[in-house]
């Protein structure tokens, strides 16, 4: 378990769990599932959030490519997802890991919007705007050259629990669902 709570970011004690997953004869792979500061001005501590999972997979990475899931709470563009994607270093380090939206969505992606009332009672709140639609979780596969022996291609991907089921929202984020072909790369030496 990771504890990124910092002063930037004091509100709720956000955890990260990761687990490794075994899938039999294909092998193991890294599951972190995570979620970070929520405020808008929060970005420092989304960077520094970024940076800890990935040093938490390189300490616990698996042949399989690591799969890190979550509401990161910010757009593709901000430095974190920037930092995550290999689109840009953070504190002298970089990274990839591919975004199964950007590979293989299917429609906007927006999984935070004034259509969900649950996501518009906090976007008047905390944005002041009812209009406000974003795209802050994400399914993060781990690259090839961190896993030369596994590859995790992804297939689809898609908003989940975006409609109400009886007239409930199941939250105030649309889920992301995202199908992968796993295997191992029995060529890699």
């Amino acid at each position: 378990m990771l504890d990124p709570r910092m002063p930037q970011a004091p509100d709720v004690p956000w955890a990260t769990l990761a687990a490794v997953v075994n899938l039999g004869d294909v092998g193991s792979l890294l599951f972190i599932a995570t979620t970070a500061a929520w405020r808008p001005a929060a970005e420092v501590a989304r960077e520094r959030h970024a940076v800890a999972i990935s040093d938490l997979d390189a300490r616990h990475r698996q042949v399989l490519p690591t799969l890190i899931a979550g509401d990161l709470n910010a757009e593709p563009d901000a430095a974190s997802i920037r930092f995550l994607t290999g689109r840009q270093s953070l504190e002298g380090r970089s990274v990839c890991y591919y975004d199964a939206w950007e590979i293989a969505g299917i429609g906007t992606g927006k999984t935070w919007t004034g259509v969900n009332p649950n996501a518009m009672a906090g976007a008047e709140r905390i944005i002041g705007q009812r209009n406000y639609h974003r795209r802050f979780d994400y399914v993060l596969v781990g690259s090839w050259d961190a896993h030369p022996k596994g590859r995790a291609e992804i297939q689809s991907a898609e908003c989940v629990l975006d409609r109400p089921v009886d007239g409930i929202w199941p939250s105030d984020h649309y889920g992301v669902m995202v199908d992968l072909d796993v295997r191992s790369n029995a060529k890699a030496g």
